[in-house]
């Protein structure tokens, strides 16, 4: 028996060999190299990876960039992804299992609909696993980004770790590239916070898409930005179950950035929390907050504090459009800081 299985070892290489002479892989050989990655770490090629422009293949003869190749990269790089990442996730999974961390959450992940803002038929609705968000291709940032957010969310292994942004291609008209903010100045500010799903690595790899990403000025985005992040993902943990509507405030004449798209740049950004629970809707509470897209040294997250009817005013946008009516008009009237921060 033991003799068989050494000729079956022999005759697997055998074959394998013969299909990969003259650097002509094969089956076999690809499925090798494909179980074979599965083992390695530093080596494999990183799936994310968004060329900055001195690693870039896309110029022409004389070194200017065509709108044609900026179209190329973008493609480039979601096939990228797609291609690398298919395969070897379904064999990591077959050989290694799947991630521990990833079996205490729960898979429902919808965004209801009382969550979202009002939706016109013209706009550009991307849905990922768990967030939503409307797309606006003249500024190349979105308008809105919806996500629910749990504290079993805020627990766990998921690292940002070789993370790296990448285009969006459920965007129709592509969305913008992680190269158009090279030497900008300023952050890829991420509007649903990768450090929401540390719970789950496939959700936070799902924060770095583009589509969900605003260009933000340094210490703004790492210093009340950031703070504002925190306490919300301590508020869940309290709270068990919030829903988080941001998003940038677009207006005409907003300064632009881009290699190859022109990105807005906002001079401010919103962040709606919303608690409902459609069986006890007396208990319905949100708070919204409204700063300006600069450095914000020594000032306390409260005095951004305003009522969502204000955000809807200087957005042009109609929050929780599908609450019941007396519920939404009560909870856009006023932000009560208090009521979220005391303990209950």
């Amino acid at each position: 028996m033991k003799s068989n299985r050494i000729i079956l070892i022999l005759i697997f290489f055998a074959v394998g060999y013969f299909l990969y002479y003259k650097d002509r892989p094969g089956p076999i050989s690809k499925l090798w190299e494909s179980v074979s990655n599965v083992f390695k770490t530093k080596d494999n090629p990183n799936p994310y990876k968004a060329p900055e422009p001195d690693n870039e293949a896309t110029a022409t003869k004389d070194g200017n960039d065509t709108e044609a190749n900026a179209t190329n990269k973008k493609k480039t790089e979601n096939n990228t992804k797609e291609e690398e990442g298919s395969l070897f996730d379904k064999l990591k999974e077959t050989v290694l299992g799947k991630d521990e961390q990833d079996e205490n959450v729960s898979g429902d992940y919808e965004i209801p609909g009382f969550a979202l803002p009002a939706i016109n038929k013209s706009d550009e609705i991307v849905k990922h696993k768990n967030y939503t968000l409307r797309y606006e291709e003249k500024y190349e940032v979105p308008a809105w980004v919806v996500h629910k957010l749990r504290g079993g969310f805020t627990k766990g292994k998921a690292s940002r770790g070789d993370n790296q942004f990448i285009p969006d291609k459920k965007v129709e008209g592509n969305s913008a590239l992680s190269t158009d903010y090279s030497n900008s100045g300023y952050d890829r500010g991420h509007m649903v916070p990768a450090g929401d799903f540390k719970c789950c690595q496939d959700l936070m790899n799902e924060t770095f898409f583009m589509s969900n990403i605003c260009p933000q000025v340094p210490d703004f985005n790492r210093g009340i930005w950031e703070n504002i992040e925190s306490r919300i993902r301590g508020w869940a943990v309290r709270d068990e179950e919030l829903y988080v509507v941001t998003g940038p405030v677009l207006t005409k004449g907003m300064k632009t950035i881009g290699r190859y798209n022109k990105v807005a740049v906002p001079k401010s950004f919103f962040k709606i929390v919303l608690y409902y629970n459609p069986k006890n809707p007396k208990n319905a509470r949100a708070i919204a907050f409204l700063l300006p897209n600069e450095a914000l040294f020594g000032k306390r997250m409260n005095s951004y504090v305003v009522s969502v009817d204000e955000v809807e005013r200087v957005t042009g946008l109609d929050f929780f459009a599908k609450l019941p009516d007396d519920v939404e008009h009560n909870l856009e009237a006023d932000s009560d800081w208090e009521a979220w921060t005391r303990v209950q």
